[in-house]
């Protein structure tokens, strides 16, 4: 066979990072046979391409070849990939068992700095706001959200576009996307909004999609927020479809949900469509530092349109996905999952719980997931697909296990909210004794945890469901939510978490 490795990485021809484990190469390898080999495949170059990806394997194999290449690969072919991959696992090792079994993955991503581009800026920025100004929204609430647009507008970049929508059971352009913006004059108009009418989300999310379409980059930050304390009803299908046509173009859709009378099932789906985020505010004083947070971290985005795309393995179901880094927030079952972005210095973290069919003695090795994370560097102009592959060994026997800190400690602050999850599911089916016990137990481990505050709310609608009556509509948030709230990492502001 003749050497073709001028101009070429061995790594890229398989799709791998060179830090690649031999389980990882013989994976990839197997994949671009199946896809390349002639026997399969009658293209032009196919044979060319298959004889390229086996040389390649036969090389990476060979622990004596391998180290002999890497210390020549000259500095024009080495690979770079800009991020770190950590994968912990909450077992060591599977077991030959007839009976299913349960695993739970931690993943994540960080973006490394580049030393050739050390100036980079984030890119633009193009946002609507888009304000609930129904009857409900009267006094504290508008008077806050409106000071605290006013605000944000003044801290726009040149580069930056902004526009708000405001609605009720219209939607009015209070003002336009564009740049440059008559500071003056944008005031004048946000100061002129007034509460009044029913709520309809629908009208002010199309409204608001539209705006944001006039100014669309690809290479932009491209979002929407939606503020609002009431439920819409009839229109939740209609919020569901522009939310999967915003997810399309890579636009995200987060959400800021004052008090208890909105719909925070409708409001968490959006969120997981679009990978933006739904964020739960108690107090009318809070709508400004979380309002200014969420700008501050889209502001700040390096990494735009993140995905994971996978597979998962024989036998293997993911059961539940959650997001643990920079914003906390249940994620979907089926790929791709749309993580967002991420800024500079932050991390992207999931956890992923598996389910694991019975495994037969022959196998010796289960794959979990084969995927891709997949994002873009606008200010680079590039784009990435890093290849991820879970796996774990199979043994005979069960294996002493000792889960890493960080995600054991996840594990017991997600089994709060996974508790909660079910307190409710059981409520929903008239279970109410059962799921007034639960939450007790939630309330327990939340005053052994340092949260009286939380714990006492928990606890007072335990009592209330006791006799057969639901959890009222600020509780149910307040305990949703702050469980939720619970996983984010110890004084993480959300912003620059290490």
């Amino acid at each position: 066979m003749s050497s073709i490795l001028s101009g070429t990485n061995l790594y890229e021809r398989l799709g791998i990072s060179e830090n690649a484990s031999l389980d990882e190469i013989q994976r990839a390898y197997r994949k671009a046979a199946r896809r390349l080999h002639p026997d399969v495949n009658i293209e032009a170059g196919a044979t060319e391409h298959f004889i390229n990806v086996k040389e390649a394997y036969e090389i990476l194999m060979d622990p004596d070849r391998r180290t002999a290449y890497d210390q020549n690969i000259p500095q024009s072919q080495k690979t770079t990939q800009p991020v770190r991959i950590d994968i912990q696992y909450s077992r060591s090792g599977l077991q030959h068992s007839t009976e299913q079994q349960l695993l739970y993955a931690s993943i994540e991503m960080e973006i490394l700095p580049d030393p050739a581009h050390k100036d980079e800026s984030p890119p633009p920025l193009n946002v609507t706001l888009v304000l609930d100004t129904s009857t409900s929204m009267r006094g504290a609430r508008l008077n806050i959200v409106k000071a605290t647009a006013i605000e944000l507008i003044r801290q726009l970049r040149s580069k930056d576009t902004i526009s708000i929508i405001a609605f009720d059971d219209r939607a009015d352009i209070a003002l336009p996307a564009g740049a440059h913006i008559n500071i003056r004059k944008a005031e004048g108009r946000i100061h002129a909004l007034h509460a009044s009418g029913g709520t309809e989300i629908f009208k002010g999310l199309e409204a608001g999609f539209n705006e944001v379409l006039r100014n669309y980059r690809p290479s932009n930050t491209n979002h929407i927020i939606l503020i609002t304390d009431g439920h819409t009803y009839g229109d939740e299908i209609a919020c569901q479809r522009l939310a999967d046509e915003a997810a399309q173009k890579d636009i995200g859709l987060s959400s800021l949900g004052i008090g208890g009378k909105w719909n925070d099932t409708l409001l968490d789906d959006l969120a997981i469509r679009t990978g933006g985020d739904c964020l739960y505010i108690h107090e009318p004083k809070d709508i400004r530092d979380l309002l200014t947070q969420k700008l501050k971290r889209l502001r700040k985005a390096y990494a735009e349109r993140m995905s994971l795309d996978f597979e998962p393995g024989p036998g293997v179901s993911l059961n539940y996905a959650f997001r643990l880094k920079p914003e906390i927030g249940v994620l979907p079952l089926e790929p791709p999952i749309k993580l967002g972005s991420l800024s500079k210095g932050n991390r992207q973290r999931i956890l992923l719980e598996l389910v694991i069919d019975p495994i037969p003695p022959e196998v010796q090795q289960a794959l979990l997931i084969d995927g891709q994370f997949s994002f873009e560097i606008p200010s680079k102009s590039a784009s990435y697909r890093i290849p991820i592959t879970l796996f774990r060994p199979v043994y005979a026997d069960a294996q002493p296990d000792t889960p890493s800190p960080h995600i054991s400690k996840a594990l017991s602050k997600l089994t709060l909210y996974r508790m909660q999850e079910k307190a409710q599911e059981e409520i929903s089916k008239g279970e109410f004794a059962d799921a007034s016990t639960r939450l007790k137990n939630v309330a327990t481990h939340l005053l052994a945890q340092g949260e009286p505050e939380l714990a006492q709310t928990v606890s007072t609608e335990a009592e209330h469901i006791k006799n057969g009556r639901n959890l009222s509509e600020e509780g149910k948030k307040r305990i949703k939510y702050g469980t939720r709230a619970l996983l984010l990492p110890e004084g993480n502001n959300q912003d620059n978490e290490s």
